[in-house]
């Protein structure tokens, strides 16, 4: 058999050619598909980077805390965050990239770790601050009703000692007993003969008895003996004597030694020169300070 060398040469290079695009297909293929399958896989990663730094936002959004140092560094780290963000989502992904993200995102979570334990150490701090501000709240109050009782303690006390301490300012205010006023035609080295005429009185005999008190300081006491005739006029006036924002005119003044006991006051008040004792009804009273120790009448025909 003759066989045709150019022929079979023909043959041989076509069937190479053919083998050689077949191979090169299958490995055109084959890193088609693999650029494909990376190319999801980048994106796919993109994807994931972009969610966490998505989630990651907004837990901080929801993150509010009045301590200006957390607060400043919550906001630091949020605008990293949204940077980084802003590249994944405008950037076209490579492997390179992705990578890099990645890191920053494994240290945006290490950081995001520190903040939470910080921000929770501060919380529980707070916590501790509250408990003590309540319990200083209730030791308030306890304290504040403490002395509201106490000052009403202190009010009824008050009361108490002023109700006392009036009780014995008029305990130990003078007394007297036996109160006697008449009209007197002579007077005798044994006895004042007393007369209800008005033409034959020539004077007024005062008498009482000043009574014991054992609240009252000893020592001169100066009573004060006012008449007032029908008129309403000052019997032998003299003088004045003021207490206080009192001003009484009296008709005469007796002192006595007052020891505690009973001590028996007389006076004899003779009208003044100018002075004629009329009819009609005489107001005779005693008065110690500015108190009224008692009163009586004259009733002269």
């Amino acid at each position: 058999m003759i066989v045709n060398p150019q022929l079979f040469n023909y043959r041989l290079i076509i069937g190479s050619l053919v083998v050689a695009v077949v191979v090169i297909t299958t490995i055109s293929y084959s890193s088609y598909s693999t650029l494909k399958a990376s190319k999801t896989f980048i994106e796919q990663e993109n994807k994931l980077v972009e969610n966490e730094l998505s989630e990651m936002i907004s837990s901080y959004e929801l993150m509010k805390f009045e301590n200006n140092n957390i607060s400043f560094q919550l906001e630091k780290t949020k605008t990293r965050i949204n940077r980084i963000l802003d590249s994944v989502k405008n950037l076209k992904p490579n492997a390179s990239l992705i990578s890099r993200y990645k890191k920053q995102l494994d240290e945006l979570k290490d950081e995001n770790v520190k903040v939470l334990a910080q921000i929770n150490g501060v919380e529980s701090k707070n916590n501790l601050l509250e408990q003590d501000v309540e319990g200083a709240k209730n030791e308030v109050e306890r304290t504040t009703n403490t002395i509201k009782v106490l000052q009403a303690e202190n009010s009824t006390l008050s009361e108490t000692n002023l109700k006392l301490r009036k009780e014995v300012e008029e305990a130990k205010i003078l007394a007297i007993a036996d109160f006697k006023a008449v009209g007197v035609k002579r007077v005798t080295p044994k006895r004042v003969v007393d007369t209800r005429y008005a033409r034959r009185a020539k004077q007024l005999h005062i008498s009482f008895t000043l009574a014991a008190n054992k609240f009252t300081d000893k020592g001169t006491k100066d009573l004060y003996i006012q008449i007032l005739d029908p008129k309403s006029n000052i019997v032998a006036d003299k003088g004045s004597v003021k207490f206080d924002e009192h001003l009484l005119i009296y008709t005469e003044k007796v002192s006595v030694d007052y020891n505690n006991k009973d001590i028996k006051v007389n006076s004899l008040i003779k009208a003044d020169d100018n002075e004629i004792l009329v009819r009609g009804t005489y107001f005779v009273s005693v008065y110690h300070d500015a108190v009224r120790l008692g009163d009586t009448t004259i009733e002269l025909k």
